[in-house]
C-alpha cells in the first residue's frame, strides 16, 4: 500500500509507522512485518502472484563467520544461534507477541501458587537417530546448565539454577520455582539435547566433545556435513523427514560463510547464496546492493531505544521538563531522519509486538511543550535561546555509545529539536562500555541507548522496579509505589488478561511520569533471492527466530513439481 507520510504539525498524535526506500513510502500497521522487492535498476518494485509450494531443492544462506560449536547450550554468535534453531528444539517457542507456545511439549500446567509448571511431552517427537525424546533429556539438559563449570552464557545459568527439576514419567517433566513467574513458558524454550548421547559428558567439556561438531538434534532440519577447505566453510542440513509437525518442503539448507559484509553481498549478487539475515540494514538497502528481484523483509522486534533520564538530577527531578522534552520531540522526524524509515515509531516501555503493548495516546506539540516550561518557571530572560531557572540553566549532557552511527544521529536530532523550546542538549559520545559504566554507576544525566527483550514476555520488573533504582537496571532512579505493585502482580499473575490489565496501568503511568521516553521499535532486516517462496516477516524475538518458518519455505524453478505437504 503506497501513501503520503504528513509533515510535522504543531499538535498531532502519531500514526502508523512507516519504511521509506527509494521513491516508494510503504506504510504499515504497529508491528506488523513489511518486505520489499527489487527491481531491475535496484528500487522497490511490485511484488509477485503467490506460488505453489513444491517439495525439493536446496537453499543456500549466507553468513559471516563460522561458528566454533554447534551445541545449543553454547550458541552465542548469530551464526551459532541460525543453526541451533533449525537442529534443536525446546518445549516450547516463544512467537512474536511474546506467547510460548507448543513445541516439544504437547501441553503444560501450572499450580495455583504459581510456582510449578508441569510439562507433557508429545509422544511423536524424536532424535535425528531415531530415539524417542523423553523427561530425561529435559532434566539432564538443565542439569548441564546448571552445572557450576557450565561454559555457556552465565546469565541463563543463573536463572535456570534456582528451577528445581523432577520427573515422574517419561512423558513428564515438573519444574518448581522459588517464587511465582508467569514468564517461566517462555525461559522453557530452552534447547533439550539428547542425554543418550551426551550423558558421560561434563558439563564443563561440552566444547571439547565430538557433540558440538556433528549434533544430533530434534529439529525440522539434521546436520549432514561440514565442509572447510581453507577458502570456504559450508554446513550442510537436510531436512528431518520425520519432523512431527511435518517434513520441511527443502531437501536441504546450506549455510555458506563469509569473512565480511561485501563478500557476502558479493555472493548475493552472483546468485553463489540467495539469502541472508547477517547484513546491516543501512547496507541491504541501498541502491545496487541487491540482485534483481530479491526481496527484502523487515519483522518487527521486542525492544526499543529510549531517551532515559537520571531522576536524580534536580534538572529531571521535576516531571514538568520530562513532559515538555516529551511533547517537544517529533519521533515521526526521528524514525524518518536520521533512521531513513528503519524503525518503528516509539510509544511506550512495552514492545509494540507485544501481547501487553496498549500505551496511550503519543502527542507532539511543541507550543505545549514551552507553556509548561513557562508555567513551571523556566523563561529565557537573558536572550541567549537556553531557559533559565534562577541560578538553574536547562542544559544537560546527553550520554550516548559512539559505535552506533545512528544513535549518535539520532542523538544530534534530539538536540535539534530541544533547542526549539528553549533547552539545550550536549551530546556526549562515548564508546559503549564507558556509557555503560556510566548507568551502571549513576552517573549521568540523561543518555540515549536500546533495550532488548530476552524472551519475548512483556515482564520489565528489574527495569522499572524501584528494588533496583539504585543497583540494577533501574538506572533512572524511577521510584513509584503504584508501580512496584503492578510489576510485581504482573510477573507473579499466570493468567494473561490480568496481567494485561496491569501493563495497561502501568503504561498509563509511565507516559504520566516520563522517566523515559521511548523513541522507536527495531526491526531486524533480511533478504532473500526471487526464487525462495513462503517466506513471512513476523515479528520476531531473535534474529534466529526468523527461521522458525523454514520448514515453509521452498525454491521453485520453471519445471518445479507442485505438490500438497
Amino acid at each position: 500500500m503506497r501513501g503520503q507520510i504528513p509533515r510535522s504539525s504543531h499538535r498531532r498524535r502519531l500514526g502508523p509507522a512507516a519504511l521509506v526506500v527509494g521513491l516508494v513510502v510503504v506504510v504499515v500497521a504497529a508491528g506488523v512485518g513489511l518486505f520489499i522487492r527489487y527491481g531491475d535498476r535496484g528500487e522497490p518494485a511490485t511484488v509477485e502472484a503467490p506460488v505453489t509450494p513444491a517439495f525439493g531443492g536446496t537453499y543456500v544462506e549466507g553468513a559471516i563467520g563460522a561458528p566454533s560449536t554447534l551445541n545449543p547450550l553454547l550458541a552465542r554468535t548469530q551464526s551459532e544461534q541460525d543453526l541451533a534453531r533449525l537442529l534443536f528444539r525446546g518445549l516450547t517457542r516463544v512467537d512474536g507477541s511474546g506467547t510460548a507456545q507448543p513445541d516439544l511439549a504437547a501441553s503444560w500446567s501450572v499450580s495455583d501458587d504459581g510456582r510449578t509448571y508441569t510439562f507433557t511431552l508429545r509422544n511423536d517427537a524424536r532424535w535425528h537417530d531415531g530415539e524417542p525424546v523423553t523427561a530425561q533429556d529435559v532434566r539432564f539438559t538443565v542439569g548441564l546448565v546448571q552445572d557450576p563449570e557450565f561454559p555457556g552464557d552465565e546469565a541463563l545459568a543463573r536463572f535456570w539454577r534456582g528451577v528445581v527439576v523432577s520427573v515422574p514419567s517419561d512423558d513428564t517433566v515438573v519444574f518448581e520455582l522459588l517464587e511465582p513467574f508467569a514468564a517461566f513458558p517462555t525461559y522453557a524454550a530452552l534447547p533439550i539435547v539428547p542425554k543418550h548421547l551426551l550423558g558421560g559428558v561434563l558439563a564443563r567439556d561440552l566444547a571439547e566433545d565430538p557433540f558440538a561438531s556433528q549434533p544430533v538434534g530434534s529439529g525440522p532440519f539434521r546436520f549432514d556435513s561440514r565442509l572447510d577447505d581453507g577458502q570456504v566453510v559450508e554446513i550442510t542440513l537436510r531436512a528431518n523427514e520425520n519432523f512431527p509437525s511435518g517434513r520441511p518442503y527443502l531437501d536441504q539448507v546450506v549455510f555458506r560463510y563469509y569473512e565480511d559484509v561485501e563478500h557476502l553481498l558479493e555472493a548475493l549478487r552472483d546468485g553463489s547464496v540467495q539469502g541472508t539475515g547477517a547484513v546491516p540494514a543501512e547496507q541491504l538497502l541501498l541502491r545496487g546492493a541487491l540482485p534483481k528481484g530479491a526481496v527484502v523483509y523487515a519483522s518487527p522486534m521486542p525492544g526499543y531505544t529510549a531517551l532515559f533520564f537520571n531522576m536524580r538530577d534536580p534538572l529531571f527531578a521535576s516531571a514538568d521538563v520530562r513532559r515538555a522534552i516529551d511533547l517537544a520531540l517529533d519521533r515521526e522526524r526521528i524514525v524518518k531522519g536520521p533512521l531513513d524509515g528503519r524503525a518503528e515509531i516509539g510509544s511506550g516501555p512495552i514492545p509494540v509486538t507485544s501481547w501487553a503493548y496498549n500505551p496511550p495516546g503519543l502527542v507532539h506539540d511543541p507550543q505545549a511543550a514551552k507553556d509548561l516550561l513557562e508555567a513551571a518557571g523556566w523563561t529565557d530572560a537573558d536572550g541567549d535561546g537556553v531557559r533559565e531557572r534562577g541560578a538553574s540553566r536547562l542544559s544537560f549532557t546527553l550520554l550516548v555509545n559512539n559505535d552506533d552511527p545512528e544513535r549518535v544521529a539520532v542523538a544530534q536530532e534530539i538536540v535539534d529539536e530541544l533547542r526549539q523550546i528553549g533547552v539545550q542538549a550536549l551530546v556526549q559520545a562515548m564508546p559503549a562500555p564507558e556509557v555503560s559504566s556510566a548507568l551502571a554507576s549513576r552517573q549521568f544525566s540523561a543518555a540515549l541507548f536500546g533495550w532488548h527483550s530476552a524472551t519475548g514476555d512483556p515482564d520489565c520488573y528489574q527495569l522499572w522496579h524501584s528494588a533496583f533504582a539504585d543497583e540494577g537496571l533501574n538506572f533512572t532512579g524511577w521510584r513509584n509505589q503504584e508501580v512496584d505493585t503492578l510489576l510485581t502482580e504482573a510477573r507473579q499473575t499466570t493468567e494473561q488478561d490480568k496481567r494485561r490489565e496491569f501493563y495497561e496501568r502501568f503504561q498509563a503511568i509511565f507516559a504520566e511520569q516520563v522517566p523515559a521516553i521511548p523513541l522507536y521499535y527495531p526491526r531486524y532486516y533480511f533478504a532473500v533471492q526471487a526464487d525462495v517462496h513462503g517466506v513471512e516477516p513476523v515479528p520476531i524475538i531473535r534474529p534466529s527466530d526468523r527461521l522458525d518458518g523454514l520448514v515453509r519455505w521452498f525454491v521453485q524453478t520453471g519445471g518445479a513439481a507442485t505438490a500438497t505437504p
